[in-house]
């Protein structure tokens, strides 16, 4: 039994697709503006894409209701690695960093880096 799932394990692992995707969850504070918060999102999202970058926004509809999740998805660890390199770099990012952070809208769940593994 354990060799045929083993088997079954290795047919799946093989010639893996390389998609790469950045993912960061995140939600509003109680009694905060939402409206700054989805400027706050918006704003970074303008950054990503000025290095190259499709970001996406989700909302949470089963689960952990209330949180949002902001993903970009690459072709390649490379590729993830070339646009995000060149995010931090940016001045304009950092400062984007600092402004979010400071506005107290939002508080990080957390980051996940996930590579698909679709034969």
């Amino acid at each position: 039994m354990r060799r045929t799932v083993f088997r079954r394990l290795q047919f799946h692992t093989r010639n893996l697709a390389m998609t790469v995707i950045v993912q960061y969850v995140f939600r509003g504070l109680p009694g905060k503006s939402v409206a700054t918060l989805m400027e706050n999102v918006k704003a970074g999202a303008a950054l990503w894409i000025k290095h190259g970058a499709s970001p996406r926004l989700w909302e949470v509809a089963v689960g952990e209701i209330g949180n949002m999740a902001f993903s970009v998805e690459f072709k390649s660890f490379s590729e993830y690695a070339k646009c995000f390199d060149a995010l931090n770099a940016d001045p304009a990012f950092q400062a984007w960093r600092a402004k979010h952070h400071e506005s107290g809208v939002g508080e990080w769940v957390r980051s996940n880096l996930l590579r698909e593994l679709t034969p």
